[in-house]
């Protein structure tokens, strides 16, 4: 087996065998490892399998979190007393030292989080480019780095990178700070420029070429001269819940493609026109992949383990429930969209149960601000071989036999576009296209040619 990442890895084994147990928990971060310490006080044998390192991306760095009263070091400390071990889950086996083990489960958690997606914009293909998790790995020193990002993860790598002799900027496409509470606990150490409304034009030459809508709304045209540009942008990994037959659709406010689920993480099967028909014995944690801070994914890992133990009678139904009605009030406070996010993916589109997949509306890995057609040359839709937007562009056109795409979509443009054929994307069987590939995709393609991004996986649904 050779793994850098869940994402880039080639499951190989010489021979076969069988694991069996109790709980399964895919990942290694505080969301798989917390439920695993919680489940084990229930008399519980978790196993762990991941790929990387313990504690996943919270470990990398040396800047300021915002929960820093979480004690990361002591839950890693922890993980020793568990069943760990480093290998690749793709929802049937379980590759491991060259063998590959059939698993047998009664539940299973999916703590496999989220990863860094690369940005792309015109001309990307000759940018230098790492994401924010290769480049804190590698601690580079006196470079000219733009950070692509302002999350509470994008502010912490541009601060690592800063205190590590680097000269820094970071850029975004949001009209603001993405994570205003972050930016107001380390402004006063943040001594590097950070510029929002940001539209990539070009990159050539070692030079970035970008503009900035300022606060009166002009266009005011900047560049750089780069030695590398790092993505802190993060999407789901949908790898193992598609495998294991759960459908995904995107959610905007995690710009990924995501499974519906409950708010104690469980994940819902969906009839064909998207109505919830039932439950699973196999979970989420990290409250939506991590999204959150650090002390939500403590605390919805814990509920996670006593949601498990209740299901199997170690643990009194009533106090779960009360646990939950706890942590979802202090989301309501602490992050009010998280909240509503988690009672659409539990109780579907107006409480109908049934969930209806919304039109792009932010793409943060597109850094051009929005998809035009004319911003296309050199633009990647596959990071992992370099694939070319134009190359499903051309597709499109010639199943629609048009002369052009239009994609500054006028009213007389819609029904056009309700009535355009899409190709069902297919980038190979490896573990990166499907796992970054696929999302990465339809989630551009949806906002370019105004269409569901589901669509390009699954199909439109019938007029």
């Amino acid at each position: 087996m050779s793994c850098t990442s869940a994402v880039f890895c080639t499951p190989r084994a010489s021979r076969e065998d069988e694991l069996v147990a109790d709980v399964i928990i895919v990942g290694g971060g505080f969301g798989g490892l917390v439920t695993a310490l919680e489940l084990k006080r229930y008399g519980y044998r978790p196993r762990v399998v991941y790929i990387g390192h313990l504690g996943g991306h919270h470990i990398l760095g040396n800047a300021p979190r915002y929960s820093d009263y979480i004690d990361v070091q002591s839950i890693i400390s922890k993980a020793r007393e568990l069943d760990v071990i480093e290998g690749f889950f793709d929802g049937i086996y379980i590759y491991h030292k060259g063998i590959k083990y059939r698993v047998r489960y009664k539940h299973l958690v999916l703590a496999t989080g989220g990863f860094d997606a690369p940005i792309t914009f015109p001309n990307s293909i000759k940018a230098p480019q790492k994401t924010a998790e290769e480049v804190l790995l590698q601690q580079p020193t006196g470079l000219k780095i733009a950070v692509w990002g302002t999350t509470e993860w994008g502010l912490r790598t541009a601060l690592t990178l800063k205190r590590l002799g680097n000269d820094v900027i970071v850029l975004d496409n949001s009209a603001y700070i993405r994570d205003t509470k972050y930016f107001e606990k380390v402004k006063k150490t943040i001594d590097f420029p950070i510029a929002t409304s940001v539209r990539i034009k070009s990159y050539d030459r070692g030079v970035l070429k970008y503009n900035v809508i300022t606060e009166k709304r002009t266009i005011e045209k900047r560049e750089e001269k780069l030695d590398l540009i790092v993505s802190t942008v993060r999407m789901v990994n949908p790898y193992v819940v598609t495998k294991l037959g759960f459908k995904v659709y995107y959610s905007f406010e995690l710009n990924s493609l995501i499974p519906r689920r409950t708010n104690l993480g469980e994940l819902l099967t969906l009839d064909d026109t998207g109505r919830a028909v039932g439950g699973s014995n196999i979970y989420v944690t990290g409250h939506l992949y991590g999204a959150v801070r650090e002390n939500h994914i403590v605390e919805q890992a814990r509920l996670l383990a006593m949601y498990i133990a209740s299901k199997d009678g170690l643990e009194d139904g009533e106090k779960v429930k009360d646990g939950l009605g706890k942590f979802l009030a202090t989301l309501a406070v602490e992050a009010n969209w998280l909240y509503n996010l988690g009672n659409r993916l539990e109780y579907g589109t107006d409480n109908t149960g049934r969930y209806i997949e919304p039109n792009v509306i932010d793409v943060p890995h597109w850094a051009s601000y929005w998809p035009q057609e004319e911003d296309i040359e050199g633009v990647i839709i596959c990071p992992c071989d370099n694939t070319p937007i134009d190359k499903v562009l051309k597709e499109v056109k010639e199943a629609n036999r048009l002369k052009e795409i239009k994609t500054k979509i006028t009213h007389k443009d819609v029904e056009l576009l309700r009535q355009l054929k899409l190709p069902q994307l297919s980038f190979g069987e490896s573990v990166c296209a499907e796992s970054m590939c696929l999302p990465y995709a339809t989630i551009i393609l949806g906002a370019l040619l105004g269409q569901k991004p589901s669509y390009f996986i699954y199909g439109k649904l019938p007029q």
